[in-house]
């Protein structure tokens, strides 16, 4: 389990700048906007490309691509390996550009497809936003394909520092946005167009790295259709389309289910959304990518006993860092959302509505993160049916569930059914990894989970009553603007770091597996800050 955490701590840290900066990229998008019916329409504008963009790239794509790239580097050579991926870049910005067409031209009747008692203007805003929005799903796929090549090579920093310019570009264009108090519609069209350009810079940021390797793009459609390993792409995406498609549906079907529940519920969802992703690709991508690739060779090379061994290693490290973020984030919901978001337009009643929603959230935080180190093995091993059988099975749970919860909770209901859905997929995933692959338990496990439990309720018991003195004392000192916003800042890094220090106390006295590491881990990210540039 170290083996893992020490693997993933660059890649963890590049991650985490990239969530950090989403996470400003939404705080001044929330001070522009705020949560009513302009930011649901944007979200519902932007939420169109990124579900073909899962549902074609960076979902079922990555999970085919990966496996069959680095076979073919192991069994043949970077040529052929190369080749293959321009055959396949080629044949997405067939299928991309098609769709990104058919998303402009039609553009009214999918937002009216998504959405549920919206008006007229409310509707033609977010049609409006959509056409300007849809060339990301192309962008992203161009960026799909090549993340796939530097990952499969083991280049794993440069991908992971892609979204960082993503969020750069979009906080610069929403910073000067702020600074010409800009508001209304016409702010979240220029957002929009900011949106655009930085995925065009996210997408070829990559392209530097890749030409080091000796990768020249050429876009070619002849001979795809019956090369072998396009063809075992497409056959392993078929079923994760289904797959992701029936996720698609999800998305789709909650859509309409918050934005049934009036202005604000669906911008709602997206900004906890964000907070919650912070962890999962803090933790959660990082060491998936890195166990996607370690697979992947595993496989390539017959090990399976190695397979298992690296999935296990991979799950033990997710557990010790995800469950402390989870009992963290639902402890510490409130002042979180209030420091990222309050503020502008986005209002207090705001922040006590998104962080119910970010604490359903929090409790699919383990299954969601599990899920993307799981399903990978399946593919690797050339058993894409089975994370598709999971998928299915978690989405009609999923959709059963917030069928109910969000007449009974709202918009929080819409975000439990989510995390309850999660458990079915991982649950349905780990039955069928031992029956397919091998058994992912082993001695000791019990204990380990004993001790996870008590070290996570003691360090909730600290987090819960430093927060409540520090917001006694807050409330005392009656500050307001920045020097708040600053005060808050400075309680929360106090309490996260003693709950981590807690977190890490308790378990090494039970010499838990991999505590070491994560003790070291702080000190070992604030030195690659110091040491080393961001570059691939």
């Amino acid at each position: 389990m170290s083996g893992s955490l020490q693997r993933s701590g660059s890649l963890s840290l590049a991650v985490a700048v990239s969530r950090v900066l989403g996470l400003l990229r939404e705080a001044l998008f929330s001070r522009l906007v705020g949560a009513g019916a302009l930011a649901d329409a944007y979200s519902v504008a932007f939420r169109i490309p990124n579900l073909l963009r899962d549902l074609l790239a960076e979902g079922a794509l990555s999970s085919a691509f990966v496996p069959t790239f680095t076979a073919a580097l192991v069994q043949e050579d970077r040529a052929r390996a190369d080749q293959l991926a321009n055959l396949t870049l080629a044949v997405l910005l067939l299928v991309t550009g098609g769709l990104t067409l058919l998303g402009v031209v039609f553009a009214d009747d999918l937002v009216r497809l998504m959405t549920a008692g919206w008006s007229p203007a409310k509707l033609a805003d977010a049609a409006a936003l959509t056409r300007i929005m849809m060339p990301l799903l192309a962008l992203v796929s161009v960026g799909a394909v090549w993340t796939g090549m530097l990952n499969a090579q083991r280049h794993f920093l440069a991908p992971a520092y892609a979204p960082a310019l993503f969020n750069v570009i979009s906080v610069l264009c929403g910073a000067g946005l702020w600074i010409a108090g800009a508001g209304g519609m016409w702010a979240v069209t220029a957002w929009s167009i900011g949106t655009l350009a930085a995925g065009v810079v996210q997408s070829f940021y990559l392209l530097p790295p890749l030409w080091r390797l000796g990768y020249r793009p050429r876009l070619a459609l002849r001979g795809a259709w019956r090369h072998p390993g396009v063809r075992r792409i497409a056959r392993m995406m078929l079923p994760a389309v289904v797959g992701v498609a029936a996720i698609q549906v999800n998305i789709f079907v909650n859509t309409r289910f918050a934005a049934s529940l009036g202005d604000g519920p669906v911008a709602q969802l997206e900004y906890a959304f964000r907070i919650f992703y912070l962890p999962i690709g803090m933790f959660g991508v990082a060491l998936a990518t890195i166990a996607t690739t370690q697979l992947s060779e595993e496989a390539a090379r017959g090990d399976r006993s190695g397979l298992v061994q690296k999935t296990g290693e991979s799950l033990s490290a997710l557990w010790l860092l995800t469950a402390a973020s989870t009992v963290g984030l639902v402890v510490l919901a409130e002042p979180i959302v209030s420091l990222i978001y309050e503020g502008g337009r986005f209002t207090a009643a705001d922040t006590l509505a998104v962080a119910a929603i970010l604490r359903a959230y929090a409790l699919g935080l383990v299954p969601y993160s599990m899920v993307k180190i799981v399903a990978p093995a399946f593919y690797a091993t050339d058993r894409p049916r089975l994370p598709l059988l999971a998928s299915l099975a978690a989405i009609a749970a999923t959709i059963a569930f917030n069928a109910y919860f969000y007449r009974q909770l709202g918009a929080p209901g819409l975000a439990l059914g989510t995390s309850l859905g999660a458990l079915v997929n991982v649950g349905l995933l780990r039955l069928f990894f031992a029956r397919k692959v091998g058994p992912l338990a082993r001695p000791g496990r019990v204990r380990e989970l004993a001790w996870l439990l008590l070290a996570n309720a003691v360090m909730g018991g600290v987090l819960y009553a430093a927060w409540t003195g520090a917001a006694l004392g807050l409330t005392q000192l009656a500050l307001r603007g920045p020097l708040a916003t600053l005060a808050l800042a400075l309680a929360l890094l106090l309490i996260v770091g003693l709950g981590f220090l807690v977190y890490v106390s308790v378990l090494q006295l039970a010499r838990f597996p991999g505590i070491d590491s994560l003790a070291r881990l702080p000190r070992s990210l604030w030195r690659r800050i110091r040491r080393r540039p961001p570059a691939t």
